[in-house]
């Protein structure tokens, strides 16, 4: 692998380790207090809203549309 990969695998696993953090002290001290964690540690906000938002089975699977059964 080039130079350029591992530097971006690195803040990869970095984000998300402290997005993974963030998600855990939200259960612990709330949405809002996760949500300035996140942001002091330049999350983006895009991700902010996704991760701390949406049920945690949202952020494993697409969502699918459920077609109408009547």
């Amino acid at each position: 692998m080039d130079e350029k990969s591992e530097i971006t695998r690195r803040e990869d696993a970095w984000t998300a380790a402290i997005v993974q953090y963030g998600i855990v002290l939200s259960s612990i001290v709330g949405i809002a207090g996760a949500q300035r964690y996140l942001q002091a540690r330049c999350i983006p906000l895009y991700v902010i809203e996704r991760v701390l938002c949406a049920p945690v089975g949202a952020r494993r699977a697409p969502t699918r549309a459920k077609a109408d059964t009547e």
